[in-house]
């Protein structure tokens, strides 16, 4: 996604991002496009917690993706890890424009079975935002890094 359209994809996302986290009541919600840059996110304090789970996120995505081409499916749904204290739950969303990961991190007060019912709920609210309706150019190479740093800026910046 280019820098020209990340104001306009930030501001749409707050409003779906906030509406998933109080009904699933995760702790912390990120949105990210296949290549790792930010375009929403929710409960993250520092921005450097922000670019590791994208960047390790984007790349369980790949990876997930790759796995599902080998066994012959379509597509993966998503990946659950439940740890002590935390679970994490990834999963892609599929729109007309590109495909968006969530990233959702919860505890004890949520669970693997709402999140799941309301992250489909979800995936479908983000399909008919106009942001989403057609596809987006892509950064090419020399611009990768400028974007992945323009999305971090515009998601914490416009929460101050």
């Amino acid at each position: 996604m280019r820098r020209g359209d990340l104001d306009q994809v930030v501001e749409a996302l707050k409003a779906p991002i906030e509406e998933f986290v109080g009904e699933t009541r995760v702790r912390i919600a990120l949105l990210i496009n296949r290549s790792g840059q930010v375009l929403g996110q929710y409960g993250f304090t520092r921005k450097y917690e922000v670019v590791n789970v994208a960047s390790l996120a984007a790349s369980a995505n790949a990876a997930a993706s790759a796995l599902a081409q080998l066994t012959g499916a379509t597509r993966w749904t998503h990946l659950h890890h439940g740890g002590a204290t935390r679970q994490l739950f990834i999963a892609p969303i599929k729109t007309p424009a590109e495909e968006i990961i969530l990233v959702a991190i919860f505890d004890e007060d949520s669970s693997v079975g709402i999140v799941q019912l309301f992250f489909d709920r979800f995936g479908e609210k983000l399909s008919t935002l106009e942001a989403f309706r057609e596809t987006a150019p892509t950064s090419d190479q020399s611009n990768f890094e400028r974007d992945l740093e323009a999305g971090l800026e515009h998601v914490f910046l416009s929460d101050q």
